[in-house]
């Protein structure tokens, strides 16, 4: 009697096991997914608790197993992570192989992932990041907020966009000259046609220098340095020579692009060589400690307009042509 009765239990056990994985799976495969398209921003808005379908755990410890291993800047402010995941919605898909899935934690989202998803009977993770986060703490002398947003555009370019501020007490006298901290960093990331997503790494900068690059890749058939480049050289370099903006043309060795200053020393060696992902040529304008701005390749004038504008200098272009030839005439 005691064996049948342990039978029984066993072959209700695996019963049972075989209800919820049938349950679970059946889940997964009925997802009906509301599709966005492109552009879309996420950003971390209320939601009802019951719009969006429940992932199951092998599912969240993939998405996990993404945040520990993302890069890019991380969160300054450390907070739980959900345990109940689930998707929002699919985005405009770029290819028949695989889904991209907005994911957020269920109820009031804290914390959202932008995710590329194998379109199997049972979908697995390929590549997840965090695009969007809304976190805040309050202490004794200083609250702290974080907020992620993130833009996905019509090329499958996604940036994200992260904003940190700390506000200290006005009694506490160790920071009475500094009341606040406020960050605003950008990561760019691309979604490639295998479903992978790619990060676009920043320059890093050892001096204290604004400059301005025009790049082309010749590499490239087609790509062919005519007479505008040559003059668009000449005329920006006569122009940011008297603001003290270094200026370079780079061809090759896009890797390791060298920035000299005007005697000829070296001052920096910069990495621009992802920009080379989506453009074959044009203008960089960089300034220590910020994101370098790229100029689509276009005549001096414009070059001149858009940089100096991310340099914060008026430039007026006849203004400065005078003054040029007025101190060559000196």
């Amino acid at each position: 009697m005691v064996k049948e009765t342990a039978w029984i239990i066993v072959c209700m056990t695996v019963f049972f096991c075989s209800c919820n994985s049938k349950k679970e799976t059946a889940t997964i495969e009925s997802f009906e997914l509301k599709e966005e398209k492109l552009p879309y921003k996420v950003t971390c808005s209320d939601l009802p608790k019951d719009s969006i379908q429940i992932l199951s755990n092998e599912l969240v410890n993939q998405l996990f197993r993404n945040l520990k291993n993302h890069q890019g800047v991380k969160m300054n402010i450390s907070i739980p992570l959900p345990e109940e995941w689930g998707v929002e919605c699919k985005l405009t898909p770029m290819s028949s192989d695989f889904d991209i899935w907005i994911i957020s934690n269920k109820g009031e989202p804290t914390l959202k992932f932008l995710a590329t998803v194998t379109t199997l009977t049972i979908p697995s993770i390929i590549q997840a990041i965090p695009v969007a986060c809304n976190s805040g703490v309050e202490k004794v002398n200083f609250i702290e907020s974080e907020q992620w947003y993130a833009n996905v555009e019509d090329d499958y370019k996604i940036i994200v966009t992260k904003e940190y501020e700390k506000l200290y007490s006005l009694i506490d006298t160790v920071m009475a000259e500094n009341e606040s901290v406020i960050e605003k960093k950008e990561d760019i990331y691309y979604i490639e046609s295998t479903g992978r997503i790619t990060y676009e790494i920043p320059p890093s900068f050892n001096m204290d220098y604004r400059a301005i690059i025009q790049f082309a890749d010749t590499a490239i058939t087609g790509n062919i340095l005519d007479e505008q480049w040559l003059w668009n050289a000449i005329d920006i370099q006569e122009v940011v020579e008297h603001r003290g903006i270094l200026f370079e043309t780079i061809t090759s060795h896009f890797d390791k692009a060298v920035i000299y200053d005007y005697r000829g020393e070296k001052m920096d060696i910069i990495d621009i060589s992802s920009f080379l992902n989506k453009h074959n040529m044009g203008f960089l304008a960089i300034k220590k400690g910020e994101k370098p701005f790229f100029i689509p390749y276009s005549s001096s004038t414009e070059c001149l307009q858009k940089a100096f504008k991310y340099f914060e200098i008026e430039y007026e272009f006849q203004d400065e042509e005078s003054n040029v030839l007025q101190e060559d005439n000196d």
